[in-house]
């Protein structure tokens, strides 16, 4: 048995206000029109083909949140473009203002996170990670471009909202192969092998791995390191080794 890792994109509509002008606006409390809700998300189970789409057409989005709670209540690792700074405190946040109770931990592994710290490439964006990576990329829209697409989706406009559900899906189809594209960058993946008896790579669980050499501490610990021949991706044993210098002596 591995990790259930869980893939997940959802779209918000825009806050609504009164203001004076295009910059630097600062909202008074009365000014609100409307705030932001949940609009759709996207989601699908790493390695599965289905991908589970819901929309939520007002400003009340208590049910879409209780669905996206039970998923997170069923992940193990939750893998999102942005997710640390806005997918999951979003959802989180409109769980708080419903007085859900909070969903089981999980870990976030954060495709823009691994990719500004790793890489450095012109945009971080998932459209031009994809792009330069050689990666399944979404659509065109074929109607509602930009922003229009949102506007029209708050208007109730249907043709509107079956765009936002082919957007949102293929959201989530780019960022899996993001996903397994950067995973052996990852740094500090949780381990998703659950075989206590062999060894295997801990971040995509595969047995097929091949030592090669040794990783050594300041403390002069020694360690069997390995590549794995599937993701790609290094680690070390869980226990030291004896000190493996050949002259004898601690490595520092």
């Amino acid at each position: 048995m591995t990790a259930r890792i869980l893939i997940l994109d959802i779209e918000t509509a825009p806050n609504i206000a009164y203001v004076w002008g295009a910059w630097k606006q600062n909202v008074g409390q009365k000014q609100w029109l409307e705030k932001s809700h949940i609009m759709s998300f996207a989601s699908k189970w790493l390695g599965e083909d289905e991908i589970f789409y819901m929309d939520n057409r007002s400003n009340n989005n208590k049910g879409i949140v209780t669905v996206l709670y039970e998923l997170l209540n069923q992940a193990d690792i939750v893998v999102a473009h942005n997710g640390q700074r806005f997918d999951l405190p979003v959802i989180i946040g409109r769980g708080v203002v419903h007085d859900l109770t909070p969903p089981s931990p999980y870990f976030v592994v954060d495709t823009f996170q691994v990719a500004r710290r790793e890489l450095r490439l012109v945009s971080n964006s998932l459209a031009n990670l994809c792009e330069d990576l050689g990666l399944p990329m979404k659509q065109d829209l074929k109607k509602f471009p930009g922003f229009q697409l949102w506007l029209e989706c708050l208007k109730g406009n249907d043709e509107a909202w079956d765009e936002m559900e082919e957007y949102n899906k293929h959201d989530v189809v780019s960022l899996e192969a993001l996903y397994l594209r950067l995973r052996p960058y990852v740094r500090n993946h949780p381990n998703v092998s659950r075989d206590d008896t062999n060894v295997a790579c801990p971040k995509c669980g595969s047995g097929r791995i091949q030592y090669r050499g040794y990783y050594y501490t300041r403390a002069g610990l020694c360690y069997r390191r390995f590549v794995c021949l599937d993701c790609g991706g290094w680690n070390r044993v869980r226990h030291s080794e004896k000190d493996k210098n050949p002259n004898g002596r601690n490595a520092t």
